[in-house]
């Protein structure tokens, strides 16, 4: 370890020297370790006791006497590779994701880079590493779940999803919560081991700026212990308060089913036929009576999707129609729809139960709204035991390069390659879906990837006259990730998301987590990754409300603002 420090953050060779400075043995391993450690740490491999020293890397990085610019360009593409590697599992949806996956590693490798640089101006500032660390982790992991539409997968929280008494407090600040408790640790972790370096080769405090004294080491380790111990008996206090039964019960079907992104009529069809028999199969498998099933995202669509608006002229004008002939043929598709999702209703209630009881179907399902304009929606509609359709919900936060492209309309050349179905309308707002006496919040996809938007779905219902929903029911279709561990990381946002809002979380998914998970995170029941077949769920009700539904992500907010105010703060006010 280099031990010269001059007096500013100086990144490049001094004056007096026209050699430029070597990378170094202590930096290369450095920035290896900020790659393999926190990817051992996550699916697929989830060694979650390395969470322990996740952010030490980053940490270690930020407390170098000088940094060159070379040293930062290898943590940059040592970050690139990092994040590349984690999120493989996008580049099997299309050919076309290929650039976009590369595209995306690139842009979230600034990150960490960013994070050394505002962490060094920050204790450049005075304050010290075990406030400055978490402070900036958080006010990061904020950002990068805002920016170009957000992304809260991968977040240093979530490697300890599988330790549900280190999760509970997720319902106080969210997954920064848990984030903030692990880059504590890690400053712990990075003091002690700093302090020995210093010992072992006679180093002396005022050759390193970052040097921690012995008194501060003390106070770390303490700091550590004391919180990861208040967390520790928050979440086991947490975990022993007491839900209510729940006197519905509903069927989670998910299957295997390879996808297309131009998909034929056959193959839509048959995707229908293959989640309408395995329905069949979960219905006959238990004498329980079942309130409702659940398919995944667009399974249900099976080349009728269902057609929203009062035909107000659009399609009238594309097809060449007068407004009565669209108004006719709106009204015959709608029944088409219903006429079939009634007969599935009849089938299943052949054996559901000693009433022959007609469940209610919640399915993923292709909306088309025939308004002033025509717009299309990826969403979820309720068919009511009747056979009627109850309501439908519209996929509020979209994927990009998934489900549009931004400017692509204005871009000929390109918008001719692009599969026609990247040019989905997002929807307006939460909706919720009540089956008995239970009340349900939608989500569609990557919507518990993002969770803020979960949270913020919550929050709106809310503040309505119905209040808070028991549990929130979400559909998804992770076949466009292979076996990838894309889809453990999905399952994990999920987990988080059900202790921020104290809700259940109800997820049916072709290829992806089809799992009942509590309000506590944990992992109730779960179809094998790849498999065939159903999760009969009968969700806990919770009573509990969260400071997050409560206040929302303002502390995070304050700590991203910090972050950016000591990222762009011109070098020559952050010298010290």
């Amino acid at each position: 370890m280099n031990q010269s420090a001059p007096p500013s953050e100086t990144e490049s060779p001094t004056k007096t020297s026209s050699a430029k400075p070597p990378i170094g043995r202590t930096w290369w391993l450095i920035a290896l370790a900020s790659l393999v450690v926190p990817w051992l740490s996550q699916p697929p491999f989830g060694w979650w006791p390395l969470a322990a020293i996740a952010a030490t890397p980053l940490l270690l990085a930020a407390t170098q006497a000088t940094i060159s610019s070379k040293q930062y360009a290898v943590l940059y593409l040592v970050a690139v590779g990092y994040w590349a590697l984690t999120l493989q599992g996008l580049r099997f949806a299309n050919p076309l994701i290929y650039p976009c996956w590369i595209a995306l590693a690139a842009y979230l490798a600034i990150y960490p880079v960013a994070l050394v640089v505002a962490l060094r101006r920050l204790m450049r500032l005075g304050l010290a590493l075990v406030f400055a660390a978490p402070l900036a982790w958080v006010g990061m992991e904020c950002i990068r779940n805002y920016m170009l539409t957000g992304i809260s997968a991968v977040m240093l929280g979530h490697t300890l999803a599988d330790v549900p008494s280190l999760i509970q407090i997720a319902d106080l600040g969210g997954s920064y919560a848990v984030s903030l408790v692990i880059v504590v640790v890690n400053v712990a972790v990075v003091s002690a081991w700093r302090r020995r370096w210093c010992s072992t080769t006679g180093s002396s405090d005022a050759a390193h700026p970052f040097t921690p004294s012995t008194g501060s080491v003390v106070s770390c380790c303490i700091a550590a212990l004391v919180l990861l111990s208040a967390t520790y008996l928050y979440g086991r206090s947490r975990l022993r308060q007491p839900t209510q039964p729940s006197t519905t019960t509903i069927a989670l079907v998910g299957r295997n089913e390879p996808v297309e992104y131009d998909q034929d009529r056959s193959r839509e069809l048959e995707l229908f036929d293959a989640y309408a028999q395995e329905s069949i199969r979960a219905f006959q498998s238990t004498d329980e009576t079942i309130d409702a099933v659940v398919w995944p995202e667009s399974m249900f669509t099976g080349t009728i999707p269902w057609m929203a608006g009062q035909g107000d002229g659009a399609m009238a004008r594309e097809l060449g129609l007068s407004r009565e002939e669209e108004r006719a043929m709106t009204a015959e598709h709608r029944k088409r729809f219903q006429y079939r999702a009634g007969s599935l209703q009849a089938m299943l209630a052949a054996s559901n139960g000693p009433q022959a009881t007609k469940p209610d179907i919640i399915g993923g399902c292709g909306v088309i709204d025939d308004g002033p304009t025509t717009k299309m929606y990826s969403g979820i509609v309720h068919v009511g035991a009747e056979g009627q359709v109850v309501d439908w919900y519209g996929k509020m936060h979209l994927v990009m390069f998934g489900e549009y492209i931004p400017l692509v309309k204005h871009v000929p050349i390109v918008r001719d390659w692009v599969p026609k179905n990247l040019g989905l309308t997002p929807g307006e707002h939460a909706k919720r879906f009540d089956i008995g006496p239970t009340t349900l919040c939608p989500n569609i996809c990557i919507e518990t990837a993002v969770e803020r938007v979960a949270i913020n779905h919550l929050r709106e219902l809310k503040a309505e006259e119905g209040g808070l929903p028991d549990a929130i029911v979400t559909v998804t279709n992770d076949a466009w990730f292979d076996d990838s561990s894309v889809i453990e990381h999905h399952k994990r946002c999920a987990q988080f998301v059900a202790v921020a809002c104290r809700r259940p979380i109800l997820s049916a998914a072709n290829n992806g987590p089809t799992a009942w998970i509590d309000s506590n995170g944990r992992v109730v029941d779960e179809l094998p990754q790849g498999g065939n077949g159903w999760v009969i769920a009968k969700p806990r009700l919770d009573s509990r409300t969260s400071l997050v539904m409560t206040i929302g992500d303002w502390p995070a907010r304050a700590c991203a603002i910090v972050f950016l105010a000591a990222l762009l703060r011109p070098k020559r006010f952050a010298r010290s």
